[in-house]
């Protein structure tokens, strides 16, 4: 099978990009031939199909062009409506004919007109849903004030400029506002995507209930090769937090309760823009048993998460179906995740970690607390975190859930 995949970075920036790669991997494996639709970046990975990418685009150029009106408004209007986004797929289509078409980040660098495209050419189209835009300008629910927020409901996008939702900025709110509105009335999601697959129950939930009830989406988690993870269960003498550092992912509230905690080491894997502060407060409070990382990848992560007691993930939003709960329990480390989005549904209460309510200090450090002084209790419930990760995560079975995807788009597809 030709298999055409659109996504707006052709690099690892996030755990989007992971899965693409990782699926792309996997379908290759298989005899199939995938082929990447993406723009130009300094970063992007070797591909041949890099000729066809679309130009780079960042949106953040709209502040440098702040002075000058014309260039403004046409680096606005490409991150509502892309046209060489449009061209280049196009050619790419014409040049490789592919027979389906799987979608995943496209909004602001391609823009939703792509979809318009891959229509044009009467090809069926999944669409990987990895975050909130469809049904939230700022990704994320959460408002400017970095409080959950759904006051949008899928349609009534106006509600982010009030809140300077995106970016802290009224214009920047105002520009995503009008985006998701003109793709909602063009309708460029609900008539171009044959059907939606999402890796959580909750995201999946969330889009029926603000408007996307009508169309297919299937719930698949994502895979991992776990091949490439080699489990260690010994107890160890620290415990590990894998992310970026912003305030979404509950950074400040996990140096509260290490404060509490003095007597088993923190790990921080990340970089983000909280961290200094976060280096000047551990400084300043003697958290000498917390070690900030930076910035790892690869075996060097997987090195550090594999000596963990267990992980945390302290998400302070809707966080949809993290990654690293999936590595962490594929190398035998329990988790202790916050309590919104798809966490809990990675997450056994009591048998391969546990969850507790966003923002309760208290509880989050009793949790910790019962792994602390379980030891043997943690090896187990590794244990049993990476037999479930062969159960649900394993490629084999995550190729024969693709197939019946594909197949179903383009059963959906003939009948336009």
């Amino acid at each position: 099978m030709r298999i055409l995949t659109v996504h707006k970075f052709h690099y690892i920036e996030g755990g989007a990009e992971r899965y693409l790669f990782n699926m792309t991997d996997l379908l290759r494996s298989h005899g199939h031939t995938v082929i990447p639709f993406s723009m130009h970046h300094p970063r992007n990975l070797p591909c041949d199909y890099s000729d066809y990418f679309a130009e780079h685009f960042n949106p953040d150029q709209l502040r440098e062009s702040l002075r000058r009106p014309l260039t403004l408004a046409r680096k606005a209007a490409r991150v509502c409506y892309n046209r060489n986004a449009q061209r280049q797929l196009a050619r790419l289509i014409r040049d490789t004919q592919p027979e389906i078409v799987h979608v995943h980040s496209i909004y602001h660098h391609l823009s939703p007109a792509v979809l318009s495209t891959l229509k044009a050419f009467n090809l069926p189209v999944v669409m990987e849903l990895h975050d909130y835009k469809l049904i939230c300008p700022n990704y994320i629910f959460l408002d400017g004030q970095r409080r959950l927020c759904e006051t949008c409901r899928g349609r009534y996008f106006f509600n982010a400029v009030g809140k300077k939702c995106f970016r802290d900025s009224y214009a920047a709110s105002l520009l995503v506002a009008v985006e998701a509105t003109l793709h909602r009335c063009l309708g460029s999601y609900k008539k171009n995507v044959d059907l939606f697959v999402s890796p959580s129950r909750f995201l999946a939930d969330k889009m029926k209930s603000y408007g996307y009830g009508d169309k297919p989406i299937l719930v698949q988690p994502y895979s991992l090769d776990l091949s490439a993870y080699q489990p260690r269960y010994e107890p160890s003498d620290y415990y590990l937090f894998m992310g970026r550092l912003t305030h979404e992912k509950g950074v400040r509230f996990l140096l509260q309760a290490a404060a509490r905690i003095k007597d088993l080491n923190l790990i921080i894997c990340g970089a983000g823009p909280l961290e200094a502060e976060l280096a000047a407060t551990i400084k300043a409070e003697g958290l000498h048993h917390v070690t900030l990382a930076g910035y790892q990848s690869g075996e060097a992560l997987k090195t550090l998460a594999a000596g963990a007691r267990f992980t945390v993930v302290t998400s302070e939003w809707h966080d949809n179906s993290p990654l690293v709960i999936y590595e962490s329990l594929a190398l035998g480390k329990p988790v202790i995740g916050s309590r919104l989005g798809g966490i809990p549904e990675l997450i056994d209460e009591g048998v391969d970690g546990y969850t507790y309510t966003a923002g309760n200090l208290d509880e989050f450090v009793n949790r910790i607390e019962q792994l602390k002084g379980e030891p043997q209790r943690a090896v187990e419930m590794g244990r049993r975190g990476r037999a479930k990760a062969e159960r649900l995560f394993s490629p084999d079975g995550h190729y024969e859930k693709l197939l019946r995807i594909y197949e179903q788009a383009r059963s959906i597809g003939g009948r336009r």
